[in-house]
């Protein structure tokens, strides 16, 4: 999307990121987001919204690196963590409460992901405490992928009938299709 920031596109009249942080805040959880040091147009992007906001030099880097500061500073007592990414835009609280269900139906596993209707890996996903970490290792933008597969044995993959949590804005195109849709 360069020179673009994906996450600042407007979809009916709010940024991209501010439209998924708005969905996510209407579960009552506390919820934390990793940010572009200051000043970056994503913190105004939140402004007022009751989020915890942080800065990591790590996600420079790239999604790995944001999660490894993130998943690395959480408070001890955090049990599980949810992981959503704020470029899906239809991301909806159904497909919250879906993974939430399938980690209090299956509390033996250490990963909960969700494939969308083709099969393929969608959001949010829950990692569970135990593999936090392996979150210390990972490099570059494959995000929690390492993670997933050093726990694939404890993995729980379950079947969704949407594409909510899985129809990510990447390129101008999918925007464009997007914005047709909507």
């Amino acid at each position: 999307m360069a020179p673009n920031d994906k996450l600042m596109l407007p979809i009916q009249g709010k940024t991209l990121l501010r439209r998924v942080a708005e969905r996510v805040l209407q579960l009552n959880i506390p919820t934390h987001v990793a940010l572009p040091p200051k000043p970056h147009p994503r913190w105004h992007a939140l402004q007022g919204l009751d989020l915890s906001l942080a800065t990591y030099e790590d996600s420079a880097e790239g999604l790995s690196g944001t999660l490894r500061a993130s998943v690395g500073r959480l408070p001890s007592f955090v049990t599980h963590l949810c992981v959503v990414l704020a470029d899906l835009p239809d991301i909806q609280l159904n497909d919250f409460r879906t993974v939430f269900e399938e980690v209090r139906a299956h509390p033996y596993a250490s990963i909960w992901r969700p494939l969308g209707p083709k099969g393929q890996p969608a959001h949010p996903t829950v990692f569970h405490r135990s593999t936090f970490t392996a979150f210390a290792t990972i490099e570059g933008d494959s995000g929690a992928k390492p993670v997933i597969e050093k726990f694939r044995s404890t993995l729980h993959e379950f079947s969704t009938t949407t594409h909510t949590g899985s129809h990510d804005i990447d390129t101008p195109q999918d925007y464009q299709a997007y914005l047709k849709e909507i």
